[in-house]
């Protein structure tokens, strides 16, 4: 009898993502990047300092409240503060919590995430993957369920905002999703799990440029 063939790993494109951010500071940074726009539309006249000086505001506004994250797919957690990403695989995912703000503990590392402080938006669905219709049927899709270990009982889907602690149940309950795809062979897990950090590059070009002509703006005055 010939071996049965190992399940191939899906591709990223493949993978259903969900963005959990802040609907609040998602609108608060967009009102004052509009803002620091239309000044800079007004003023254009104006000395380099203080067109430098608006343009920073404008991409503060942005990079601070607007472009923070926490992405969770069937890969993972990628916590997309400023200026910095943090991706964490399932398996190291060992306990989330939410205090003042989302948390992730992987090992001896604490991975806090800046965008998930206050209230954000509920996706419409506890099953985030969309990795079949008897994956969806076994982990409850559509329904509010009790993740075991988590001292927080589920609010029914689609009822008000989404807190910090709702979005900790959300990544324990797709940590379990993943769980069940692995068993199932509908994914494979890494052989060589990693924390890995990088550079949010965009977020430090951005500031950077307005920052130099500011700089540059000062010192020539």
């Amino acid at each position: 009898m010939s071996a049965l063939p190992e399940p191939a790993p899906t591709s990223a494109s493949e993978h259903h993502v969900h963005v959990l951010r802040s609907r609040g500071s998602v609108l608060l940074g967009g009102v004052g990047a509009i803002g620091c726009l239309v000044l800079l539309f007004a003023s254009m006249g104006a000395g380099l300092v203080y067109v430098a000086a608006v343009a920073l505001g404008g991409v503060l506004c942005v990079v601070l409240l607007v472009r923070p994250c926490v992405r969770v797919s069937i890969e993972g957690v990628s916590v997309h503060n400023p200026f910095r990403r943090t991706f964490v695989p399932w398996q190291l995912v060992e306990d989330v919590t939410s205090r003042w703000n989302l948390q992730l503990y992987a090992g001896a590392q604490v991975i806090s995430a800046w965008a998930i402080s206050a209230h954000i938006d509920r996706p419409s669905s506890l099953t985030p993957f969309g990795l079949g219709e008897s994956l969806a049927n076994r982990s409850g899709a559509g329904t509010s369920r009790t993740v075991p270990g988590s001292a927080h009982a589920p609010a029914p889907a689609g009822e008000g905002r989404m807190t910090a602690a709702r979005a900790a149940r959300l990544i324990e309950t797709a940590r379990e999703e993943w769980a069940d795809a692995v068993a199932d062979g509908v994914v494979v897990a890494p052989s060589d799990p990693q924390v890995a950090r990088s550079w949010e590059w965009l977020d430090l070009v951005l500031v950077a440029v307005p920052a130099a002509l500011l700089a540059f703006g000062l010192f020539m005055r």
